[in-house]
């Protein structure tokens, strides 16, 4: 059996995909071990996306008609998700994946796409979410960036939100482009409104540059700030002078120091393998793709039509968020929980240990998730 791998480690996101391709190897390599496609031996395939989704669309045709690709796995781009998916639904195979934007699994989702990451839905609930809840501003405004994912956080904020929370005033938003390296304008703009909180919905290099920006402006001093999605190789950028400033948070689709067994196991496993600690989205990867194998196992074969009927409502193998997280049979979205994370002081970070965790939530589609009538999702 032959996985098609469509990862980008080229590019913009080369280092994030670059840790995802370790875990989808290491997942093959495990599922290999276990027997989780019953005695089929199972490879994978990988073609460079560049985080592009004419070119991934590209690639993943030429995994499925050149190397026989029995489904794709692979990707966290909600553009190159999107762009792929519909490929995937043309040419009937599953495709499994991780992408943030509310579209993937809301109006445009495909039958034949699983998504085992959070949605940006899901990445604002574990952080600006978590600030509002602990009482710590009664004004919100946004910096966005100018895409899929990051418009998707912003909606959802202004209109969903903030008017949950009584007595709490939405103040506005700047967007910004994708890939700008300059925040000041939009950082001054966010001081200016007044705000008590600033949430930032940047994502990897735009995370680091206005995360170390915002320490620049002295905006820790008097506001709190909240990104919704970080990980180690962005709180190494950073580094732990910002990240452990009281009003610094964030939230993390997965965080590799979570103390339940499989992900202890899974964490020192990818370290043992390749001496560096898997990403949240590598451990998305890493339990989708697995969770795929063992649902074609049970469906006896790689018709979409029959693994489909196996993967919904499957709980994910193995429990790397032990909240009973499986895939929604409503839009194929991961009911995965998104923690809530600060930076440890300095003098406490050994290697990796950047974070602390400091919410886990044990409903994550009672209190983090869309309902299925609000994804407006239809297969």
């Amino acid at each position: 059996m032959t996985i098609g791998g469509t990862i980008p480690t080229s590019g913009p996101y080369g280092e994030i995909g670059g840790n995802q391709k370790q875990a989808v190897e290491l997942a093959v390599k495990h599922a290999n071990e276990d027997g989780d496609a019953g005695d089929r031996e199972i490879e994978v395939v990988f073609r460079d996306t560049q985080t592009d989704p004419q070119r991934a669309t590209q690639v993943a045709r030429e995994l499925i008609t050149q190397e026989n690709a029995d489904f794709l796995a692979g990707n966290f781009s909600s553009s190159v998700a999107l762009a792929i998916g519909e490929l995937a639904q043309r040419e009937d195979v599953i495709y499994t994946c991780v992408g943030g934007s509310n579209a993937l699994t809301g109006k445009q989702c495909r039958a034949n796409v699983f998504n085992a990451g959070n949605s940006a839905v899901m990445q604002t609930s574990g952080g600006l979410r978590y600030v509002l809840e602990q009482g710590l501003g009664e004004s919100v405004y946004e910096i966005t960036a100018d895409y899929s994912w990051g418009q998707s956080i912003q909606n959802w904020n202004e209109t969903q939100i903030v008017p949950s929370f009584d007595g709490v005033e939405y103040l506005g938003n700047t967007f910004v482009d994708f890939g700008a390296t300059d925040y000041s304008q939009a950082i001054t703009k966010a001081r200016n409104s007044g705000a008590d909180i600033i949430s930032f919905n940047l994502f990897a290099s735009n995370h680091v540059q206005s995360a170390q920006q915002a320490g620049d402006f002295g905006l820790f001093e008097d506001h709190v700030c909240v990104w919704p999605a970080t990980g180690i190789i962005e709180a190494a950028q950073i580094g732990p002078q910002i990240l452990s400033h009281e009003n610094f948070y964030a939230s993390a689709p997965w965080y590799w120091q979570h103390d339940v067994s499989a992900a202890r196991e899974f964490a020192n496993s990818f370290n043992e393998e390749y001496d560096t600690r898997p990403l949240g989205f590598s451990a998305s990867m890493y339990a989708g793709v697995r969770t795929t194998l063992r649902a074609i196992n049970a469906a006896d074969g790689t018709e979409a039509n029959a693994v489909r009927d196996e993967m919904e409502d499957r709980e994910l193998f193995p429990q790397l968020w032990n909240v009973g997280e499986r895939f929604r049979a409503c839009d194929h979205r991961a009911t995965i929980a998104t923690m809530t994370v600060k930076g440890r002081p300095p003098e406490e970070v050994d290697g990796q240990n950047y974070y602390r965790i400091l919410e886990v939530p044990q409903d994550p589609e009672e209190t983090q998730m869309r309902t299925c009538e609000q994804t407006g999702c239809s297969f």
